[in-house]
């Protein structure tokens, strides 16, 4: 928690240049403002400009489609964002921002929340990727317009929808472990808007050699060998259709997303599974709106209405996961409708953003047996969410100042019917059929921008936020799951009180030199973490028993020479630690916390080739609460070296081809991510694509 001296000290850094600006002579503004909605406040991005003093990070992922790459491989290289993988590519992946737990940082699709409400983390492998245009990442909190609060901070992934000229795009990419894919990309303009379609395919066997060490880690090194990993084969077909309308003032884009997965889950390499698979299957929908000069001139309304469908098969016929009834089918449907009126108040130097969202979700599961029929179904989930947000952006000093006030209001209402199987059940509550856990929440947040130098080529300031956030219990935290865990409807939900400040920098010197750089220190602290502890030999049972505190600071800097060079650094110290009154865990550090993590990207580049050499490092942690050396996992760092050359470029048309060759881990380091799973050692990739 930020303490009162350090808040009297922050806020007497900032207002301090209240004194230079009144003795500093500036360019006055025209005294006659013209007051019009959708006014920008210095951001050309529209999400950042509604949250003007948050740490936040654009990523151009049109720029990488001439790679492979995925999500994974673009969030890992930012300041601030650990990836968790169980393999290599396609394997199960998660988000984690400033040393948070993955369950506490949200994940937006163009706006709408798709993290479930079962377990609460994501699955970077079941996003889409290839059909964005670019990645918002927000560690500051939630900004205004989006629905939720999150401890650890969100990301929002962009659909490509504005269409500029008629594009026909075909890239076909292979390498290493029989990996190939293939993406087809059309988008062109009509009378009254424009449209964007993709169909995509992916498919690879992962079965790269690592170093199997039979689970004698410390007591036997002779018996290790170098096997083949099995059953980590994926294939996956994507389809995205967006088509993008504009009458008048009002712009209207409907948005859907398909994605089917079939993959293998391997387990860890000193036991892997041989049969056990899933199927995954999910389709995201949203109709947006937004008009600007609504019923007057300084008014902008945003509407979105969204549905999110999944369907997720679980298959191990020989119980190599689980006993009793091994396989499950879940489903997964939440619907959502969100307003948000924006007044702008130029006249006042304010502008008032408000949002009012309500949303809907069920989840249903299924238990099967190894023929995959169904053994039982368990009663119905349902979480019903309506919020309300508030938001006062105050522009002083010729918006050279701006004070951001917030206030987040939430009502959580869940539904759990009644375990029919259970004789539990049916003794403790004879008479109830469903059981509800209501919840109200209150998150306010304050921001402070000052703009210390603002020119034509330059812009340094300062950003200052503090917030308090929550995470709502899950499904499986409040209502269990039969035979293994057992729900607990008296949890009360994750709190936290952060902060965070720092600097910023963007220019552009002798015509040729770009820079951006930021650098910031972060704190934050969590209270009622939830735990599973044991509740008998074969259960456990979540409480709210831990505690932590994390700090640390992050910086990134990109450097671009437009005569052929470019530079991107990215590193983050942290000191993760618990923080709870057990003696056998206080000062010790949290599980998979790196104190050191960074990224390096050196590259050439003309008109019609590119080379760079990449480098990632990610400092040693502990997988485990208590810090036994058994959990202990040694740094990591890898190389990779790309090259691309275009033999055929058209100017006037548009039409290009454009040829690539990648080797990742150039030092083939046999490493873990997790304890358990290993990632690929060196590995070969070429793509192709071809524009026209």
């Amino acid at each position: 928690m930020v303490s009162k001296y350090k808040l009297f000290l922050l806020f007497g850094l900032f207002f301090g240049p209240k004194i230079l600006f009144s003795q500093t002579a500036v360019t006055k503004e025209p005294e006659t403002v013209e007051i019009k909605a959708n006014v920008e406040s210095g951001a050309k991005n529209t999400n950042f400009s509604k949250n003007p003093t948050g740490f936040q990070k654009e990523i151009n992922v049109e720029s990488q489609n001439n790679r492979y790459m995925s999500l994974p491989d673009i969030l890992n290289r930012e300041a601030g964002v650990r990836i968790r993988q169980y393999g290599g590519l396609g394997s199960y992946s998660t988000l984690s921002l400033r040393g948070t737990n993955p369950n506490q940082s949200k994940v937006y699709w163009n706006g709408v929340p798709i993290n479930n409400s079962l377990g609460g983390e994501i699955n970077l492998a079941d996003l889409p990727f290839d059909n964005l245009e670019k990645i918002e990442i927000y560690k500051s909190g939630t900004p205004a317009g989006f629905s939720g609060s999150a401890i650890g901070g969100s990301i929002n992934l962009v659909s490509k929808t504005k269409i500029e000229k008629p594009i026909t795009r075909v890239n076909l990419m292979g390498g290493s472990f029989k990996t190939a894919k293939a993406t087809v990309t059309h988008m062109d303009q009509f009378a009254y808007g424009s449209y964007f379609v993709q169909a995509l395919h992916e498919t690879s066997d992962q079965n790269f050699p690592y170093l199997n060490n039979k689970g004698t880690v410390l007591f036997n090194t002779y018996d290790d060998t170098i096997d083949e990993r099995r059953n980590a084969q994926y294939r996956k077909t994507g389809f995205t259709g967006n088509v993008s309308l504009e009458f008048g003032k009002t712009k209207v884009n409907f948005l859907n997303d398909y994605i089917h997965r079939k993959q293998g889950l391997p387990g860890p390499g000193n036991r892997q599974t041989t049969s056990v698979g899933r199927v995954f299957s999910k389709l995201s929908s949203a109709i947006t709106t937004e008009t600007n000069e609504f019923l007057f001139t300084n008014l902008t309304l945003e509407t979105k209405t969204y549905g999110n469908f999944a369907k997720d098969d679980l298959f191990d016929p020989k119980s190599e996961f689980s006993f009793g009834t091994p396989n499950a089918f879940t489903k997964t449907t939440q619907y959502g409708f969100q307003l948000s009126p924006t007044l702008y108040l130029l006249e006042y130097h304010q502008v008032l953003r408000a949002s009012l969202q309500t949303e809907q979700e069920f989840f249903t599961r299924y238990e099967k047996r190894a023929n995959h029929e169904t053994e039982r179904k368990e009663p119905k989930k349902r979480r019903d969410t309506q919020s309300f947000t508030f938001q006062d952006e105050i522009r002083l000093f010729s918006n050279r100042v701006f004070l951001v006030p917030q206030v987040r209001f939430e009502r959580y209402t869940d539904r759990f019917g009644k375990d029919e199987t259970s004789i539990r059940n049916q003794l403790l509550d004879p008479l109830n059929d469903v059981f509800y856990v209501r919840q109200n929440f209150t998150n306010p947040s304050f921001g402070l921008k000052i703009v210390w130098i603002k020119k034509d080529q330059i812009e340094f300031g300062s950003l200052a936020n503090i917030s308090k956030d929550f995470r709502i219990p899950t499904f499986l935290e409040l209502f269990g799951e039969r035979g293994s865990i057992v729900g607990n409807p008296k949890l009360k939900p994750e709190q936290s009180r952060n902060g965070d400040a720092g600097f910023y920098l963007n220019a552009k010197l002798f015509s040729n030199w770009k820079i951006q750089s930021d650098v910031s220190y972060f704190q934050k602290r969590i209270y009622d973490m939830i735990l599973f502890l044991p509740n008998s030999q074969f259960t456990l049972r979540p409480e709210n028993v831990d505690e932590a505190f994390i700090r640390g600071a992050e910086t990134s800097h990109n450097l671009l020479w437009n005569k052929g060079l470019k530079f991107n650094f990215n590193y983050t110290y942290q000191d993760a630690r618990n923080v709870s009154e057990s003696p056998a865990l206080n000062g010790k550090y949290l599980p998979l916390r790196s104190k050191s993590q960074g990224s390096a990207l050196l590259a050439y580049f003309n008109e019609t080739s590119e080379i760079g050499l990449e480098y990632k490092y990610i400092g040693a942690n502990f997988r485990d609460r208590t810090n036994e050396y058994l959990g202990y996992l040694p740094a990591r760092q890898f190389w990779n070296l790309y090259i691309q050359y275009s033999p055929y470029k058209n100017k006037e048309t548009g039409n290009e081809l454009i040829l690539g060759f990648e080797v990742r881990n150039l030092t083939d380091k046999r490493v873990e991510d997790l304890v358990g799973y290993p990632l690929p050692g060196r590995s070969y990739y070429v793509t192709g694509s071809y524009r026209f």
